[in-house]
């Protein structure tokens, strides 16, 4: 792969490492201080609301500007921007809004930093390794979150809050470091002079056209996101209001959940080199759909998290396939755009998706109906996804064409006398 690919997924495994455990540790605080599902489910709906404004913007930024700038700059205000909550969990902080605040602060550079990161890889492996190279991404990811999330419930049980948050303050330095250690960076193809929503209209024009292959992954993953986070944002209160697990219980099912997310990367980059896309994206939903059924009998962290890491190893298999036919189809110059427009449509049902949970739990307390409806909606979703453009693509056919596409004017081979 090389070595700026290893300093760019090294960078990425440390912020994982802070982000889960500060996923892991505010829920738990507004957890304690409120006792409520509702308020637990808004942290979730301040930490992926930006997407929905921010989302094009930050894909303008990737093709514009020095992507390797942009992750750096990124990762500074993060460390930033979590430190003040570290400082704020550190003098007491007893209200909420100054929690919801610093969460939404810290959410508005994930669409900005998030575009520029997906669309640096490409540029950094050859074409037919990039399957393995956004694996390696996925299963190293969710191998820290196997253990971030038990460090996260052990900072918090040993040392408190602040700990924790000081500690996710810390992997983003470190991951800046990383970042600026890469000396290759993608050219920026962006025409200058032109305005930010022009370029905007470009990206979603060609998000719009064609055959509409990306269109459909990124309405696959707005269905699927709406199904699953009516449980993941209420995973730590049902985990702690319905079998009154302790933090490090709760880390148990998270590293569950982390290991099939693992297994996951493993299957999605070996499956699409075998099979089509679209068939490895179905069948990944299936297996999806029904591990969630599987929720609603399963008791204790054991069960409980076995079913999540089948629904995790699923969802991962999806994701790897998903990233690899939008990184080979769209051009590098709107490669930025592209993901950053697909990635806020996505995103947008996880607001809702988490308002709505809370609000049901919040009035009619019963997380097995919402087990039952996210469960049977992916099962839908892969029935509509066997039918949608996606079973035309063909990996070889794509990656011919993403070679054919960078390959500079006048050094194609010559044609075959034969």
């Amino acid at each position: 792969m090389g070595r700026h690919y290893w300093l760019l997924l090294g960078a990425f495994l440390a912020s994982s490492l802070g982000t889960w455990i500060y996923r892991l540790a505010l829920p738990l605080l507004v957890y304690d201080l409120t006792g409520s599902a509702l308020g637990t489910g808004l942290v979730y709906v301040m930490e992926y609301l930006p997407y929905l404004v921010l989302g094009m913007f930050g894909g303008v930024l990737a093709d514009r500007l020095d992507r390797r700038r942009v992750l750096v700059i990124g990762d500074l205000v993060s460390g930033a921007i979590t430190a003040v909550l570290a400082v704020m969990v550190s003098a007491g902080v007893s209200q909420l809004w100054p929690l919801y605040v610093v969460a939404f602060l810290l959410a508005c550079v994930d669409p900005l930093y998030q575009p520029a990161f997906r669309s640096i890889v490409p540029s950094l492996v050859p074409v037919d390794r990039l399957p393995q190279a956004n694996a390696r991404i996925h299963m190293g990811e969710h191998a820290v979150n196997m253990i971030g999330p038990a460090v996260g419930g052990a900072l918090v049980v040993s040392f408190g809050y602040e700990v924790a948050v000081y500690a996710d303050a810390g992997t983003f330095l470190a991951s800046a470091l990383l970042i600026w250690l890469i000396r290759r960076t993608a050219a920026v193809a962006t025409a200058r002079g032109r305005s930010v929503l022009a370029d905007m209209r470009e990206g979603l024009r060609f998000l719009l056209s064609g055959d509409k292959v990306v269109l459909t992954t990124a309405l696959t993953a707005l269905a699927c996101n709406f199904g699953v986070w009516l449980l993941l944002a209420s995973l730590v209160y049902y985990l702690s209001s319905y079998h009154g697990f302790t933090p490090g219980e709760i880390g148990v099912v998270y590293a569950f959940q982390g290991a099939g997310a693992v297994l996951g990367a493993v299957l999605g980059s070996r499956l699409i080199r075998r099979y089509p896309p679209g068939r490895v994206i179905c069948w990944a939903v299936v297996a999806g759909g029904v591990a969630m059924l599987l929720m609603i009998p399963a008791r204790g962290p054991v069960l409980i998290g076995l079913a999540w890491l089948g629904q995790f190893a699923a969802a991962g298999t999806s994701i790897v396939a998903t990233a690899t036919v939008r990184q080979l189809l769209v051009p590098d110059e709107l490669l930025g755009r592209v993901l950053g427009t697909a990635r806020m449509i996505a995103f947008l049902s996880i607001p809702l998706a988490s308002l709505a949970t809370g609000v049901f739990e919040s009035f009619v307390r019963d997380a097995y109906v919402l087990m039952a409806f996210a469960g049977a909606s992916w099962l839908a979703i892969a029935a509509a996804v066997a039918r949608s453009p996606l079973r035309r693509v063909r990996l070889a056919a794509l990656q011919d064409a993403n070679a054919a596409r960078s390959e500079p004017p006048g050094e194609s081979p010559p044609p075959d006398p034969r």
